[in-house]
């Protein structure tokens, strides 16, 4: 179960990333595409250090694969930084992981694995969590309706299909390079593929304007890429432990670590929920604990 293990690792750590993600987009970034780059320049601080210790290791085709799967990620990071300026943190994160359902498909067309009857019960349960979460209150009841769907919602089909892509070629590429190898590889496809957004003129003003804005921003973002270097570290060591259906499965678990951790910071610093234009009234937690139990019980079944 060592693949359970480092799931779960990962899933806090990615949290934890979603939540300063929240933040920093609240306070010091106005452009979803600059503040990708800010990352990507950032995730260079583990990345240079992995290089030097590991060396380069050049596998042909594979470290080309990886080169690309890391490109392959920045669309679908753009589209999670923009879910997450028009939605709360729990509620994107819960729509993010309807991509496990992706990853099945894939998995079984292209890896060959397959699931048991209760992993399709579990899959059932979590696209209705994700989707009963993605309901918002409207009107002056409060009812949930259609027209109450999050507006997060419809960029994220193109997310689940490109996320579920990268996680099936990580689960392929684990055949033939190792896990710090695979990292370093991919973090380099996506230095590669945020070039053409740094040559954007105000994309490339507002990163320079984020390096400005002091320490604070500053040790935010390395603190934000601390906690998504070792997520991913942990997804992908997962991967090469377990089935990648399995894994990112238990990633389901992040939308209820992310309201856990809100709710938390509220209480430690009040004010910062509501910062992050996170709903904590009764009927909304009340809604979400609903969805986030679908979730759990999704989890179950398919681990």
């Amino acid at each position: 179960m060592d693949w359970l293990i480092f799931a779960l690792m990962g899933t806090i750590f990615f949290s934890a990333a979603g939540v300063l993600n929240k933040l920093i987009l609240s306070r010091y970034a106005e452009d979803s595409r600059a503040y990708i780059v800010c990352q990507i320049l950032a995730q260079q601080v583990f990345t240079v250090p992995l290089l030097l210790m590991t060396g380069m290791n050049f596998t042909y085709p594979e470290s080309i694969l990886a080169l690309l799967a890391g490109s392959l990620e920045i669309l679908p990071a753009i589209l999670y930084l923009n879910a997450l300026q028009v939605e709360e943190a729990s509620r994107v994160t819960a729509l993010e992981y309807v991509y496990p359902l992706f990853v099945f498909i894939g998995s079984m067309i292209f890896l060959g694995e397959t699931l048991t009857l209760n992993g399709y019960v579990g899959g059932f349960l979590l696209l209705t969590g994700c989707i009963l979460v993605s309901y918002r209150q409207s009107g002056p009841g409060g009812s949930a309706s259609l027209s109450a769907l999050s507006p997060a919602i419809k960029p994220f089909l193109y997310y689940w299909i490109l996320t579920a892509a990268y996680y099936i070629s990580v689960k392929y590429l684990l055949a033939s390079l190792d896990e710090w190898h695979l990292y370093t590889w991919t973090s380099l496809g996506s230095l590669m593929a945020i070039v053409p957004l740094i040559v954007i003129p105000s994309v490339r003003c507002q990163v320079k304007g984020f390096f400005g804005s002091g320490s604070t921003a500053i040790g935010a973002l390395i603190s934000e890429e601390t906690f998504m270097f070792l997520g991913i570290i942990f997804s992908i060591f997962a991967c090469g432990f377990g089935s990648v259906t399995l894994v990112t499965s238990v990633g389901a678990l992040q939308p209820a670590l992310t309201l856990l951790l809100v709710l938390g910071l509220g209480i430690i610093m009040p004010g910062k929920a509501k910062e992050m234009g996170e709903s904590t009234n009764k009927e909304a937690i009340g809604l979400k604990a609903i969805s986030f139990m679908l979730i759990l019980a999704g989890v179950f079944f398919i681990s």
